[in-house]
């Protein structure tokens, strides 16, 4: 860090560019906002602030200041241990969660020490490079065959809150199927409760993303604990999710499932989206496909048998033309006089 105490008075923005050596007034401009500079101790995030004659200004020296890597958290102690590889593709990282991507055929966690898991790899990378850590717990579980977001905890508070509040969390997967269901829809999926003769209807909302003449790609908002419900709903409409059962066609050897999406509320309300990209696997066997355009609604209700809303039947318009008054033949023969 640097210092120096103000002798004339002028904007902070001027000051730093004398004084902190920025090249241009865009790099000076954005230290300042990303709260990089202090004015007697205390964070201005203003570039126009006026500064008086006797405050001292505080900034990061350019000479100090080294290249941080992306997700560089957790008070890492030496930089051979920062630079360390993650085992799997980190997409997101805080103060307080991790999030990274669990590959399809990879044990998620097991009780057994000699099995080798996804979360057993993070954890010992983590425990090197994120030394500070409290803690380090898994939030969600992902299925073996197949793959998506993984959330890991950095301590016990929030461990306990995602967990106990992870169904309400909006979530969102990739659904790849055999099969094809109408563009942009909505799929209706049934259950029976216990102790209840009525079955339960649910409505999972999806987007179709391609079509091959085999295959189709969705867009789905659920999470995995839904996966039997949707099974269920894609057999009404004559599809198959691949890779999920022994009976079902498997392209991939993996499942069509990969959770890209979940939005995270912390404990004091603090939002946190991640995604994540397709399945390069998913990408390959869609190739060459496209994405159908949506129908339009008033197409579809033409097409179960109901009426366009103001718009006239063809029979009646028919009738209109046919209805009319003709011309008497007096009329006719007088226009003709």
């Amino acid at each position: 860090m640097e210092s120096k105490q103000v002798k004339v008075d002028g904007p902070l923005l001027d000051f730093l560019l004398e004084s902190g050596h920025y090249a241009t007034r865009t790099r000076a401009r954005t230290a300042i906002k990303a709260g990089a500079v202090t004015v007697d101790g205390q964070v201005l995030k203003i570039p126009s602030a006026e500064l008086k004659a006797g405050q001292t200004v505080t900034w990061q020296s350019l000479a100090a200041r080294k290249s941080v890597k992306d997700f560089d958290l957790g008070g890492s102690g030496s930089d051979s241990s920062k630079s360390a590889k993650a085992p799997y593709e980190v997409v997101y990282e805080d103060d307080n969660v991790l999030a990274y991507i669990k590959p399809a055929g990879m044990v998620f966690a097991s009780p057994k020490p000699q099995v080798k898991t996804s979360f057993t790899a993070m954890k010992s990378w983590m425990s090197i490079s994120r030394p500070k850590c409290e803690c380090i717990q898994f939030v969600n579980r992902i299925e073996k065959e197949s793959s998506g977001i993984s959330i890991i905890a950095k301590n016990l508070v929030w461990r306990k809150h995602l967990q106990d509040h992870w169904q309400h969390f909006q979530r969102r997967m990739y659904v790849l199927v055999e099969g094809h269901l109408p563009a942009d829809d909505v799929l209706f999926c049934f259950n029976q409760e216990e102790g209840k003769k009525k079955r339960t209807k649910h409505e999972f909302a999806y987007r179709t993303m391609r079509a091959t003449p085999a295959h189709t790609l969705l867009k789905i908002e659920a999470g995995f604990e839904h996966v039997p419900l949707l099974m269920s709903g894609l057999r009404r409409q004559q599809c198959l999710l691949i890779g999920k059962g022994k009976e079902m066609p498997d392209p991939l050897g993996r499942s069509g499932l990969h959770l890209f999406g979940v939005d995270l509320v912390g404990p004091e309300g603090e939002v946190i989206k991640v995604k994540s990209r397709v399945p390069q696997p998913f990408l390959n066997l869609m190739k060459g496909g496209k994405g159908p355009k949506a129908e339009p609604n008033w197409k579809r209700k033409e097409a179960h048998g109901e009426e366009r809303s103001g718009h006239r039947p063809e029979k009646m318009q028919s009738s209109s033309r046919t209805d009319r008054p003709q011309r008497s033949e007096y009329s006719n023969e007088k226009k003709h006089r």
